[in-house]
């Protein structure tokens, strides 16, 4: 669709493939930069947390306790699928067009 439409995309669409980026790209530049795996580290500690919160927030709004590690496992594999398939089609895109 993205193809197709361009301009559809939103700035929150960006941020679940700017986060798998982070996720390939950090622990690969923290070789010569060892700092980095500092800020590796606290990236996922507070997405981790956030999204923790986020479980335990719904689970107590619902009063369904399976919510709070539900969650916290689901939005992050529905984070990391996007992001993979969506620099997966960029970079299928531009081999295609060589």
């Amino acid at each position: 669709m993205l193809r197709r439409y361009p301009d559809t995309l939103k700035w929150r669409q960006a941020l679940p493939p700017l986060f798998v980026l982070s996720l390939i790209s950090l622990p690969l530049v923290s070789i010569f930069l060892p700092v980095l795996e500092f800020v590796l580290a606290g990236e996922l500690f507070v997405y981790f947390s956030i999204m923790l919160f986020a479980g335990s927030y719904a689970a107590f709004r619902q009063r369904k306790s399976y919510l709070a590690v539900g969650l916290a496992l689901a939005i992050p594999v529905m984070h990391i699928t996007w992001g993979g398939g969506f620099l997966w089609s960029i970079l299928t895109t531009l081999s295609n067009k060589k």
